[in-house]
């Protein structure tokens, strides 16, 4: 109940602030979390020092206080979907490797969007829904429900809905088969295994390709210094490309690219840095 009312009130700070005030704000406080040492900034640490491993011990230092700022300045542009006009998504974004993105969905089959917690994400997936893509996200449930509904009302809104049961491996791969869209965290432990009982994102996603025929269409989304964003498209892999794992390379060059963005606050499964 407690984090549900911190959500509130964050959003109603959002809300009635004037946006670089809520921002300073936010950076504030993610400042303070990284002072105090909260268990996050740990693991954000050892997977930057794994991602940049032959960065000195202070530069990695530096990216991970960069990225919780950056978290900060993420979390108020997601709750800001709640009240921002579909224009403005459409304004505040640029699109890299359209050409791709239009190949996935001209393709007329299912569609596993792989990408990782860099940048916004979630603006990311409320801007594929609003134009029409039927997308699922495989998503942790938060610990708390009065949490979690705020996340499945927001996302709603734009059309974004996450895969409900368990085994998730069921729901994605039927929506799949659906010719719809389903969105993997590759920075994350699987949170459902399949027949294949794979244990990282990245296998379970070449995993659930192969079984359902989906194209894989690596995609990230960063923040750019105007306060807009730049989402990039990768070329969509068929199955037997996923299953070499061609799209691990293309996330971690993002991923080095743009380390002060990347929010890897839970241990990385292994292969992927």
């Amino acid at each position: 109940m407690l984090a549900w009312v911190l959500y509130l009130i964050a959003d109603l700070l959002v809300r009635t602030l004037p946006g670089r005030l809520a921002d300073r704000l936010g950076v504030a406080l993610a400042r303070l979390a990284f002072a105090v040492h909260v268990p996050a900034r740990a693991r954000l640490e050892a997977n930057l020092g794994r991602l940049l491993e032959r960065e000195p011990d202070h530069h990695v230092r530096a990216l991970a206080q960069e990225s919780f700022d950056n978290f900060a300045l993420t979390f108020a542009d997601f709750l800001r979907l709640g009240h921002a006009g579909r224009a403005r998504l459409s304004t505040d974004l640029e699109v890299h490797g359209t050409e791709h993105l239009e190949a996935a969905r001209a393709s007329g089959r299912g569609v596993i969007l792989l990408s990782a917690h860099l940048g916004n994400w979630e603006l990311g997936a409320a801007w594929l829904a609003e134009r029409g893509t039927r997308l699922h996200l495989a998503a942790r449930p938060h610990p708390s429900r009065w949490v979690e509904r705020f996340y499945a009302r927001r996302r709603a809104a734009w059309g974004v809905q996450r895969l409900p049961g368990r085994p998730l491996w069921r729901d994605a791969a039927a929506a799949l088969r659906r010719h719809e869209w389903v969105a993997l965290m590759a920075d994350r432990q699987a949170a459902g295994r399949g027949p294949a009982r794979p244990t990282s994102v990245c296998a379970w996603a070449a995993a659930l390709s192969e079984r359902t025929g989906a194209l894989v269409l690596p995609a990230v989304i960063v923040r750019l210094p105007d306060r807009r964003y730049a989402a990039y498209f990768e070329r969509p892999l068929e199955p037997a490309a996923v299953r070499a794992q061609g799209f691990v390379e293309c996330l971690r060059r993002h991923l080095t690219r743009h380390a002060r963005q990347w929010f890897a606050f839970d241990p990385l499964p292994e292969g992927l840095a």
